[in-house]
């Protein structure tokens, strides 16, 4: 049986809400209560999810990470969505907004920027299937179980679901170090598909090629710019700003 390992309270609690197929869940003995604990408690049950309390070390043992914080919970591998099935729910959608990763490798910074998609209220993810980092229980985690309430789709060529999203009449805005205007200038308005580049490269030539318009980040201290999952949640937002009209 295939299974992965997510830890820590609020990813398991996640997890559990979630519609993965669940195997164990494991319980450091003698944790105090609270109401995470309690809520992760309440929610094997509702799975009928039976709990096994085992002495810290053994959870210690059994940990892929140092963050557990005593708890463990086996599930099965995460579910990708179909960028068909991805599709057809934004054709719906009168005013889609979804973000597209380009070779986004470091599993922390993936995990940072589901969180903010999710809490956004962000459509839809989509990453390119190779030179990127999957989904995995490390993303999990540094997404506090964010992945498990966000789609995410993968696709063999970034490009071309670019122009398929054109089809829709999205505007697709890429960020870009070099670009002449701001996110805060730019109108990031309507149906939008916005591209955050690699955390070394930026956006690879053909996909800043593709894009409708390039955006930056205006920086006014000594750095030249901003990691790629801060720099995401700042154009994210502003985008929601301009949206909801605050």
């Amino acid at each position: 049986m295939r299974y992965e390992q997510v830890e820590g309270r609020r990813a398991v609690l996640e997890a559990l809400r979630g519609n993965r197929e669940v195997y164990e869940l494991l319980l450091a003995e003698g944790m105090q209560p609270g109401r995470i604990l309690d809520d992760i408690k309440a929610a094997a049950r509702n799975r009928r999810l039976a709990v096994s309390y085992l002495p810290r070390r053994e959870i210690e043992r059994l940990a892929i990470s140092e963050t557990h914080q005593g708890v463990i919970l086996r599930v099965e591998p995460y579910r990708y969505t179909t960028f068909k099935h991805m599709y057809a729910s934004l054709e719906e959608n009168p005013e889609p907004f979804v973000v597209l990763l380009d070779s986004v490798t470091d599993p922390r910074n993936l995990g940072s920027m589901a969180r903010t998609c999710e809490a956004a209220g962000v459509d839809a993810m989509l990453l390119p299937r190779s030179r990127a980092a999957p989904v995995t229980p490390a993303v999990f985690h540094s997404s506090s179980g964010a992945v498990e309430n966000l789609p995410i789709a993968t696709v063999p060529n970034l490009v071309s679901v670019m122009k398929e999203l054109k089809k829709l009449g999205m505007w697709v805005v890429g960020a870009e170090v070099r670009a002449e205007k701001t996110c805060f200038e730019a109108d990031l308005t309507g149906p939008l598909a916005l591209v955050m580049g690699s955390e070394g490269e930026g956006l690879h030539r053909l996909v800043r090629e593709n894009c409708d318009l390039l955006v930056n980040i205006p920086m006014f201290g000594r750095v030249s710019s901003l990691n790629v999952s801060v720099a995401a949640a700042v154009i994210i937002y502003e985008a929601i700003r301009q949206r909801k009209g605050l």
